[in-house]
């Protein structure tokens, strides 16, 4: 069981690359980094250094050895879109933009990342409850003539995931959420909680399918 309080997330990022005129979106692949936070600690920001030839990547406030860089060499520093989620044995990358707020008590821990449109969250209770208990729970608090539910299954880059879909439509506002149930390694339930604001017409936003691509791609459990 790995410690309570701390978490090591080892991780990479292969790079954006030109296939057939198209560019692919990089994918996690925990290697070249190593990351000590607590579970209450944001991850922090990566910073990408571009060179002539090269691309690399440095963890903010971490040492790091720029390999084969040459001295005079032009370089341009920005801030890589992405963070990499690494608590409750999930990894995932998100939005750098997105907030970040972790509610532990003795009883959960609760981790909220939160866009403009969308929100994910991660559930890990001392006593677990079902997604049907979670779906029921939500559906009094916005009354049942409101709600309308479904059961889903949904892959998540290699994971198929099964749970619930809620919608809740109330005066001129429309949500979207899909609750699963992920079972690390350990044999450990949790919730993972994607809630998404719909535009007028009842679609998905683009900032939800943008996440969610990304998401697909670099999605652990461990």
């Amino acid at each position: 069981m790995k410690n309570q309080f701390i978490f090591i997330i080892a991780f990479f990022f292969i790079f954006f690359q030109i296939s057939c005129s198209k560019k692919k979106e990089s994918k996690i692949n925990f290697k070249d980094f190593v990351i000590n936070l607590s579970k209450d600690e944001e991850p922090p920001l990566i910073l990408e250094v571009k060179s002539k030839n090269d691309i690399q990547y440095f963890v903010e406030n971490q040492s790091k050895k720029w390999q084969g860089i040459a001295k005079d060499s032009e370089t341009i520093i920005s801030v890589y879109d992405w963070k990499l989620f690494p608590h409750n044995n999930i990894a995932f990358e998100y939005p750098r933009t997105y907030s970040f707020e972790a509610d532990l008590t003795t009883t959960s821990n609760i981790w909220t990342l939160s866009g403009n449109d969308f929100k994910i969250m991660i559930i890990s209770l001392k006593k677990s409850i079902s997604v049907k208990e979670y779906v029921d729970g939500m559906v009094s608090q916005f009354g049942l003539s409101n709600c309308s539910t479904k059961k889903i299954t949904k892959q998540i880059n290699s994971y198929d995931l099964e749970g619930m879909s809620l919608l809740v439509s109330l005066t001129g506002v429309n949500l979207e959420m899909e609750i699963f149930e992920v079972v690390d390694t350990n044999g450990k339930s949790s919730l993972l909680v994607f809630q998404d604001s719909l535009t007028d017409e009842k679609d998905n936003s683009k900032e939800s399918k943008k996440a969610m691509r990304k998401i697909d791609q670099t999605f652990k459990v461990y």
